[in-house]
């Protein structure tokens, strides 16, 4: 991206450059050219010249490169030319311009047996009038094709030296970019291995914790003061909390590291679905959110099947964790003909809390929270939503959400059914 801003900077500059230098050399010849018509005007057209039409020439020339004069009639009165053959070329461009004052005009025309020679003219031009009476027109030209030439190779020489400059600047910024970028990597190299390491040394004595409160739970809780009773509950809810980030953390660290493979199957969508409302509806009761799948078609899908479980599950929380008593979150799911492609659509709704629009584009990243004492009193993370895009990204889909702040908030998702 900054490459590509130097280069259409750069070509800004170069045209910027060409164009201001190409007015002010065309204003330059400009007023050259209106100066010496003035100059011809007050010296040489005041009385009829003599001869045979067209032969004479015309009074202290200077060396300009055309000077014509034209009677009212249209006969060449005057002509001087530096190259005979373009003499009608000339006439052709100037017919029947007449103007009152002095007037410059650009034009182009090309010669030659096979028209194989390219000219570029000013040209001037201005009515003589003597005594009251037009006598005439005056034309006085100029080649500037050597200019036109000289502003071409200007052109070519400096998108050269911009393409080797932009060459050069490319080369030198990847070089600069790699050593800048070396601490940042090997800090998240170290950051990579620190969440690896870290998930399986936990998940060990977490283990060994959940199962020895299990075991008391089994074993000793009759003997157990109502106090120790509740605070064995609370134990085994915050181990059970404790492994499952755990187990997100190891999810996580294998998705960073390619070692997390999908084992895909043919399944019934309706079936899953089912389950997993099924689940969550035993611990929450009706009475405090109602949960509902919406649709109850047989559908076929290939994919994992415990990672697409995985994806309803924290979708599913999610929206009845921010969903308030007497709220509502619905499943839904329906095919979708898209660019002449079949996608299951799947949809969680709720009319929970909602977000902020600032926070749509966030959500998913890794350990964001949108309102971080909500989540922790709620059990949240931040990593629910990263690994159900990672689920979704998986298996070659898109999820969107849309949310308005105490309504609820949406999310889609497009799975491509092979």
């Amino acid at each position: 991206m900054n490459s590509f801003m130097l280069i259409v900077f750069l070509l800004f500059f170069i045209m910027g450059t060409i164009s201001v230098m190409s007015y002010i050399v065309y204003n330059e010849q400009k007023l050259e050219l209106e100066a010496l018509t003035e100059q011809e005007m007050d010296e040489s057209y005041v009385v009829e010249p003599q001869g045979k039409s067209g032969e004479n020439t015309p009074i202290n020339n200077q060396g300009i490169y055309i000077n014509y004069f034209l009677k009212k009639n249209g006969d060449l009165v005057v002509g001087d030319e530096f190259n005979p053959e373009l003499r009608s070329l000339i006439m052709d461009k100037v017919k029947g311009w007449s103007p009152e004052a002095i007037q410059v005009k650009y034009v182009t025309f090309t010669y030659g047996s096979h028209q194989e020679k390219e000219i570029h003219f000013l040209i001037a031009g201005k009515r003589v009038i003597d005594g009251g009476l037009v006598k005439g027109t005056l034309y006085i030209g100029k080649d500037v094709s050597y200019l036109w030439s000289m502003f071409q190779w200007l052109l070519a020489v400096l998108l050269g030296m911009l393409l080797l400059f932009v060459g050069i600047a490319i080369g030198i910024g990847q070089i600069m970019t790699r050593r800048a970028m070396k601490p940042i990597v090997h800090s998240y190299q170290l950051q990579r291995e620190f969440l690896a390491d870290a998930s399986h040394e936990l998940r060990t004595p977490i283990s060994i914790l959940k199962s020895g409160l299990e075991v008391m739970d089994m074993g000793e809780n009759h003997q157990l003061s109502s106090f120790s009773s509740d605070l064995l509950v609370d134990l085994q809810k915050e181990a059970k909390s404790a492994a499952k980030l755990v187990d997100d953390l190891m999810l996580l660290a294998r998705t960073d590291s390619g070692a997390q493979p999908l084992f895909y199957e043919t399944f019934d969508f309706f079936s899953l679905a089912e389950q997993v409302v099924r689940s969550i509806q035993n611990v929450t009761p009706p009475s405090q959110i109602q949960l509902n799948l919406l649709s109850d078609r047989s559908l076929h899908f290939y994919g994992d099947q415990e990672r697409m479980k995985q994806l309803l599950y924290i979708l599913l929380n999610n929206a009845v964790q921010y969903t308030q008593p007497g709220g509502k979150v619905t499943l839904d799911y329906f095919l979708e003909e898209e660019s002449q492609a079949t996608k299951l659509c799947i949809t969680v709704t709720d009319t929970g809390i909602g977000m902020e629009p600032e926070h749509l584009e966030s959500i998913f990243r890794r350990f964001y929270r949108v309102d971080k004492n909500r989540s922790r009193e709620s059990g949240g993370t931040g990593i629910g939503l990263a690994i159900a895009k990672w689920i979704v990204e998986a298996h070659q889909g898109d999820i969107e959400v849309e949310s308005t702040p105490g309504v609820g908030s949406t999310f889609t998702i497009y799975l491509p059914l092979t």
